[in-house]
């Protein structure tokens, strides 16, 4: 009779979790008297607890508000570590904490995270701003590390159910956790709560009063963690032990904590950047079968491709995975020769089988590379000995392309061009890419130069196209061909990128734009235009110059700039976290290709 009695008890105490006390950082405390307060010096505002609120800074004799532009969580972060919390969660604008009084003291600040305040910060300077108070920044500062994800699906459940697990007592069921090598596990649990969660039904395969659970040895520790889950609804997941309790949730059923889990991973694979992590993990996901996390580990794969190519577990690449990764466009790779380069030095030092190589030629996109470059493949890979009779077929497909215009093409041969062969991939190469840094100020040559996924020497040399690397034009001006086509060599087409950090940068542009879209990228052609050109062209959001984050499109001249690491609710977040907290610099790719009816992408 122990059961009814604490379910008796857990409907006395639903809903009375009781909220813990907040504390106040003793900097922040003392910032609340104006006595010792000096230039420099922030305070949180109007916050419902002492770790968020409206930022003020205090300068000549008097507190005033930050303006929101450019506000970000690197921003955020120095006014949080600065009150003693170890970092900012969200970096918040347009007065999410009610609008301030007194003069604005800061706008468009711009820190690199190790200052010890807003004033050592890059700023329009001292009460230099245009802003009105519905526009003072603000921020929601936290004292954990970044390292613990929390799931709570719990809703209107009180915390008396976990209480109930927690109190191991008044059980009908026992959880026997056995994992080899190491003392087996015994939790009490309630077979009328683990029943009644639809997540818990395939914990045992057969009715009785003991359930076991075959474990492996290093994820004993988290047992009892997946347990409670079931009653709670809620559990915190850390990297370190994310994987076993996704193991766990996928082999007993817990679909919803797996697909968390399964997410968790893409703050895991940024971290290993030699990729062995997401070849294990990739592995790991075809075994489990798990969808989510297999499509996680080749979108990071593909978009880092060209880091990939260089890295010592390149060898290492299955072929079904590396088959799924040239088929698709949005691999970024120098050039369609690069990656045909590097699939020859991995066919060499893998030695793999005839048959595969032949399958991973073939979604090598033949239409894409240069006439020039076609005539040199038999003397510069190895795979065109092995495989003359198929390189000989893909490169008559590519001279097709690049000296017969487009209605002989679509109408004479019937070849439909809307087929991945005639597509452009994100090709990094200055030839269709250009890059600029998160300060408009600096030039988009040394955002080129700082990017580390170059494959060979493309930097400062003659491209297929006679162009000598990236201009160093500091204002984002670059030219790229019209078309891939050889038949458009000598046609150019003009091209401006820019960082715009404010709504009046995006306007000096020629963009329209309102606040809650700020910043984005804008991209703007000017030259010759065909109409049966179209432009499918991306942005490539770069993480500390060490990692592809996201990728996104540009629609009508302007590309979203995600959140780096989900602080602001205003805009969706980062496909990959960026534990910097923000975007050091983005590379604008143009992508061409022939429309075959009237209407198109530009």
């Amino acid at each position: 009779m122990a059961l009814p009695r604490l379910l008796w008890v857990w409907l006395l105490v639903a809903g009375t979790q009781a909220r813990p006390a907040a504390h106040c950082p003793a900097d922040l405390c003392a910032l609340g008297s104006p006595a010792g307060v000096r230039d420099g010096d922030m305070r949180l505002a109007n916050g419902d607890a002492p770790n968020e609120g409206r930022v003020e800074i205090f300068y000549g004799g008097q507190w005033g508000t930050v303006c929101d532009n450019l506000w970000d969580l690197v921003d955020a972060s120095v006014v949080c570590r600065a009150l003693g919390f170890e970092n900012a969660t969200e970096a918040l604008g347009r007065a999410a904490f009610g609008p301030g009084t007194g003069p604005i003291m800061l706008d468009e600040v711009q820190c690199s995270g190790t200052e010890s305040s807003l004033a050592n910060c890059s700023s329009l300077g001292w009460l230099r701003s245009k802003c009105r108070h519905n526009q003072d920044a603000g921020v929601i500062c936290s004292n954990e590390t970044g390292g613990a994800h929390t799931l709570d699906l719990s809703g209107a459940l009180p915390a008396a159910l976990a209480q109930i697990f927690d109190s191991q007592r008044g059980c009908d069921l026992t959880v026997a956790v056995k994992a080899d090598g190491a003392e087996p596990l015994s939790l009490c649990a309630h077979s009328l709560i683990l029943t009644s969660n639809p997540e818990a039904q395939a914990l045992w395969s057969e009715p009785g009063s003991t359930v076991t659970m075959e474990v492996d040895a290093e994820c004993l520790p988290v047992a009892t963690d997946f347990i409670r889950y079931f009653y709670s609804r809620r559990i915190d997941v850390s990297l370190p032990n994310v994987k076993c309790l996704h193991k766990l949730a996928s082999v007993f059923g817990a679909q919803q904590l797996q697909a968390y889990c399964a997410g968790l991973f893409a703050f895991l694979l940024p971290e290993d950047l030699s990729f062995q992590t997401a070849l294990d993990l990739h592995a790991y996901a075809l075994a489990m079968q798990d969808p989510t996390l297999e499509e996680l580990c080749v979108q990071f794969l593909a978009w880092n491709f060209e880091a990939l190519t260089g890295a010592e577990a390149w060898p290492r690449v299955p072929t079904a995975l590396l088959r799924a990764l040239l088929s698709r466009s949005e691999l970024a790779v120098p050039s369609e020769l690069a990656l045909l380069t590097a699939l020859d030095a991995w066919s060499r030092e893998k030695g793999a089988a005839p048959g595969d190589v032949e399958g991973l030629v073939r979604e090598v996109r033949f239409p894409m590379i240069p006439p020039e470059d076609l005539f040199q493949l038999q003397s510069n890979l190895s795979l065109y000995r092995s495989h003359r009779a198929l390189f000989q077929e893909q490169t008559l497909q590519a001279l097709e392309f690049h000296t017969v215009p487009l209605p002989l093409l679509a109408q004479l041969r019937g070849l439909n061009l809307s087929q991945d062969a005639y597509q452009p991939r994100l090709y990094t190469s200055p030839t269709w890419s250009w890059a600029v840094a998160r300060s408009s100020r600096e030039s988009s040559r040394r955002s080129y130069d700082s990017y580390p996924y170059r494959y060979g020497s493309y930097p400062n040399q003659y491209d297929s196209y006679g162009r000598y690397g990236p201009t160093s034009a500091p204002t984002g001006y670059f030219k790229t061909p019209q078309h891939p086509s050889f038949l458009f060599r000598t046609s150019r087409v003009s091209w401006t990128l820019a960082y715009l950090p404010t709504v009046q940068s995006c306007w000096n542009y020629g963009f329209s734009c309102s606040s809650d879209e700020m910043p984005v990228l804008g991209l703007s052609k000017s030259g010759s235009s065909d109409p049966t050109i179209g432009y499918e062209n991306k942005a490539l959001m770069l993480c500390g110059g060490r990692f592809v984050a996201d990728v996104t499109a540009f629609e009508g001249g302007k590309a979203e700039i995600p959140s780096a690491l989900n602080a602001n609710s205003s805009r969706r977040a980062s496909f990959f976290p960026c534990p910097a907290g923000s975007f050091s610099s983005f590379r604008g790719v143009i992508r061409p290709f022939y429309l075959t009816n009237s209407s198109g992408v530009d």
